[in-house]
């Protein structure tokens, strides 16, 4: 099956490609008749299909391991929100968090339970015993569907809060994770094992915590507290996304990889 679009000077074309490993798109880059093998890795745990990584020119991997991978073509390949229809209402939801010069959520978390997760369990625990700031939150189980809350009434449920909390779940990036930042939303979460390919910086785009949440009730009241630091990190999170994460600057990035590993 063949049928061809062209995207910002390249041709983009369908093609029947075996797709042979769990969680990998392999498609094909040609470049002057000649072709490579591309994988992007959505898997949510940190290893990788051998196989996919030794037939690629580049692998992207979303769950990318910060110290990297002994193959040099593995390399970070960004991460996306929940939904794709979240680019249409992106513009409206921002919009409901500038027109709310107060915030009615203390502090924010709907968490799912599609895999086991016991940090999840421990952060709701932390965050439902504190006396010193408002908590809205709940942990949702469910078998391969979506959230029991629908997701937009939870994406603007994330404009009315002050701080949002994210949790690792089966893999330590998250979509809500993303949903957030391109909001606009001060996050707080545990500290990353995961690369980007531009790392988020505590304190300018997110909010890390120990990975032991040891010090997770302590953040989420410092920035309850100090809206101006909160609405500091907000604005650098909106501004990492739109810089680093939107589809737009992610087709970017994937496009200048390929053409660079081409080249050498």
């Amino acid at each position: 099956m063949r049928s061809g679009i062209e995207l910002n000077g390249v041709r983009v074309e369908l093609r029947d490609i075996p797709q042979p490993h769990e969680r990998c798109v392999l498609f094909e880059v040609e470049v002057d008749g000649r072709r490579r093998f591309v994988t992007f890795d959505y898997n949510d745990y940190f290893h990788v299909a051998e196989d996919a990584v030794s037939e690629s020119l580049v692998y992207f991997k979303a769950n990318c391991l910060a110290e990297g991978y002994p193959q040099a073509n593995v390399i970070p390949g960004g991460y996306m929100p929940a939904n794709l229809g979240y680019y249409r209402r992106l513009p409206r939801l921002r919009a409901l968090r500038r027109a709310r010069p107060w915030l009615p959520y203390d502090v924010y978390a709907r968490l799912g339970l599609r895999f086991p997760s016991e940090i999840r369990v421990k952060a709701m625990e932390i965050l439902t015993a504190r006396r010193d700031f408002d908590f809205v939150g709940a942990l949702h189980r469910y078998e391969g569907g979506p959230d029991k809350m629908p997701y937009e009434k939870y994406l603007r449920e994330v404009t009315r809060a002050k701080v949002c909390v994210d949790m690792p779940n089966g893999g330590d990036l998250t979509m809500r994770l993303i949903d957030c930042l391109g909001i606009g939303a001060c996050v707080v979460r545990p500290q990353m094992r995961v690369g980007m390919p531009v790392p988020l910086v505590h304190g300018e785009h997110v909010v890390f915590c120990e990975r032991d949440l040891s010090d997770l009730g302590d953040a989420c009241a410092r920035l309850v507290r100090d809206r101006a630091e909160r609405e500091r990190v907000a604005r650098g999170a909106r501004d990492y996304f739109d810089r680093f994460l939107h589809r737009r600057q992610l087709a970017a990035y994937y496009l200048h990889e390929i053409a660079a590993a081409w080249e050498q």
